[in-house]
């Protein structure tokens, strides 16, 4: 399979187009290089998972320090937080014994709070939209079983509706503080929406009152140094907002000074990835955009004329809408679906004039779903009336038929429907757009602008997640974009090739995709899972998927180095470490932290660098957050070095 990613999406259309700040920027030209390729390793690794919602992707960290990483996966709804331990063959998982949190998952970070040489987790919990604000747990790490010290730390007093819990070591006095980014409170509240604590380096913590960053607008939260001076610095989104540490517990809108306007007050960023794409040493950003849930579930309509299925997605509150269109026979009705929202209460399928009441076709597992079969004569005619909270079918004659929705009351988060054997479509109202742009800014002295050239035309669409790594070892970082898909199927992820930092190539025919099924994308990290020296994938697909682990199966020519951080010898752990790997050819910074960053937060501080065709690296130089460096010089490439 020969330069496969050139293609766009090997069989499936191409999505023409970007936006007119995009066209008027060169194209890029790709370099000839081999095709990336992936399998499916999850069921021979251990890993097993219930397909539910993910929200927002895994959080990877080596928990034990054997220099493997475990993966701690959030499952958002009626399934509890995964975790599995990596087993010393270096190829399998096992699950912990009990789940490490039940039920409303949404952020996971993993942080050595009292450090005693362990990753402790903390977790962010859901409010229950408001109803009942919970405060983040900690779980501390003793030797592998975790113990809930949420209550005696400090930190119990202080509710929220949970979303991004990060560690940071705000003060830079060697220990981990931690933030939280939250949903917006509710007008009546009188709470802080976002949360922060310093830790007094005793096991305790103490809230720190900051009124400026209590009231950032935003949910998510990337970590990263935007101007090189070891400051944590915050990407916020959406909208988006750029916050600028200045030390101690203080951060300054700088949203205005460092972004191009194009940027500023940006919308729909659902992930944001810190990357340096061209090598120079500093940390570009790459934005993916896509809608939400909620936003998703508003006037959401695709309609498949091969498949003849109609899919449907609306929201739940009080509301009345519908669709005509037309049928050359019987239809089946499918994937009925209301999303929970505190009432115990299913809607009927009332047909034709009569209103007849059915039970509607309920959505069932992951890759079956309940279907009924619809004739014309049993929903001959449409009611005039519509009185009961459900959903109304009816034929009208000559091939049309009616379909309407009514809830008397704010009864779900959002309504899903699918119906097959339509041949035509014609929507009441229209239908919500998700042709959206990602985005690329380019820093440049702590600076962003748009880079010179255009991102693949491909990318458009309703992107979730990105995350990067360099997978074919050549020196430069390579993007992979988890696509939402459509409504119910899932489509390939796009992989972004990276030119030498002189724009990407898009590649949808990897492998690294669970495409074709009902889930969606959302969110992944990048580790070398096998340790054989190539960078894999682990995704979460969203609602209803599972979590899928590809394995890097391309024979690639290129070497590499893997640099493992520990804790410096002054003691303080790698949360924030820099990376610098010299070669004759190249240089390559990393920091240690996540590849991307939605709710949850990893710590990979095993870092992995391609060196193209080089033999060995000049020097290899780790700098911790407190200031302590250490180099060593002429690293003979394809093996893993620690530091200190």
């Amino acid at each position: 399979m020969k330069n496969v990613f050139f293609m766009a999406v090997l069989g499936l259309p191409v999505i023409a187009g970007c936006s007119t700040g995009h066209l008027e920027k060169q194209k890029t030209t790709a370099i000839a290089t081999e095709a990336l390729t992936f399998k499916d390793v999850t069921a021979s690794s251990g890993i097993t998972s219930k397909p539910t919602w993910k929200y927002g992707g895994p959080s990877i960290a080596d928990l034990n320090g054997d220099g493997r990483y475990e993966l701690m996966l959030s499952n958002h709804h009626r399934e509890p937080a995964q975790l599995f331990w990596a087993n010393g063959d270096a190829f399998t998982y096992t699950e912990h014994t009990r789940p490490i949190m039940k039920h409303d998952v949404h952020g996971i970070a993993p942080g050595d709070y009292d450090q005693d040489g362990d990753a402790d987790l903390l977790i962010s919990l859901g409010g229950g939209n408001g109803t009942k604000p919970q405060p983040p747990r900690l779980l501390r790490n003793d030797n592998g079983k975790f113990v809930d010290v949420t209550d005696q730390v400090g930190i119990a007093g202080m509710g929220a509706r949970g979303r991004a819990v990060r560690w940071v070591d705000l003060d830079l006095d060697g220990d981990l503080d931690l933030i939280q980014i939250n949903a917006a409170v509710l007008v009546d509240e009188n709470i802080p929406r976002n949360l922060m604590f310093e830790n007094l380096g005793n096991g305790t913590f103490k809230y720190v009152q900051n009124t400026e960053f209590e009231n950032i607008d935003a949910e998510r939260v990337l970590l990263t140094d935007i101007n090189g001076d070891d400051i944590a610095d915050l990407i916020c989104f959406t909208p988006l907002s750029v916050w600028q540490g200045t030390g101690g517990f203080n951060f300054v809108d700088v949203s205005n000074t460092v972004l191009p306007k194009s940027a500023l007050a940006l919308d729909h960023v659902m992930t944001a990835a810190d990357i340096d794409i061209d090598n120079d040493g500093d940390l570009d950003l790459y934005l993916a955009r896509g809608k939400t849930y909620y936003e998703l579930a508003n006037n959401s309509l695709e309609f498949d004329p091969v498949s003849t299925r109609l899919d449907i997605r609306d929201e739940g509150n009080k509301s009345h809408d519908g669709v005509s269109f037309t049928a050359d026979g019987d239809l089946v009705l499918s994937n009925f679906f209301r999303w929970y929202r505190g009432k115990e209460f299913e809607p009927k399928v009332y047909l034709g004039s009569a209103k007849t009441p059915i039970d509607s076709p309920l959505k069932g597992t992951e890759l079956q779903d309940a279907k009924i079969t619809i004739t014309p004569d049993m929903a001959a005619g449409f009611p005039e009336d519509l009185d009961q909270s459900g959903w109304y079918l009816g034929y009208l004659g000559g091939g049309q038929w009616r379909f309407e929705w009514l809830l008397k009351d704010h009864l779900a988060w959002g309504l899903r429907t699918s119906i097959s054997g339509v041949s035509s479509v014609q929507p009441d109202w229209p239908p919500s757009n998700t042709d959206l742009t990602d985005r690329l800014l380019i820093n440049q002295g702590g600076t962003f602008i748009e880079p010179d050239f255009a991102l693949p035309a491909e990318h458009k669409g309703n992107n979730w997640g990105v995350t990067h790594a360099d997978f074919d070892n050549d020196g430069w970082q390579d993007l992979f974009v988890y696509r939402f898909g459509k409504l119910r199927q899932r489509l390939p992820d796009m992989l972004l090739r990276n030119q030498q930092g002189k724009g990407f190539v898009a590649d949808f025919g990897h492998g690294a995709t669970n495409a074709g099924i009902d889930s969606h994308g959302d969110m992944g990290a990048t580790f070398d899972y096998n340790q054989d020296g190539k960078v894999d994938i682990l995704s979460g697909d969203d609602n209803p998927g599972r979590w899928h682990l590809f394995e890097n199966t391309t024979p690639l020519k290129n070497n590499y180095l893997q640099v493992q951080v520990g804790y410096s010898p002054q003691g303080v752990d790698p949360i924030g470490a820099q990376v610098w790997v010299n070669t004759e050819k190249n240089t390559v910074y990393r920091t240690v932290g996540s590849a991307g960053a939605t709710h949850s937060q990893s710590l990979l501080n095993t870092v992995h660098v391609g060196l193209g065709s080089n033999a060995q690296a000049q020097s290899v130089t780790v700098r911790w957050r407190n200031g302590e460096e250490k180099t060593v010089s002429s690293v003979n490439a394809n093996q893993r070095i620690q530091f200190p």
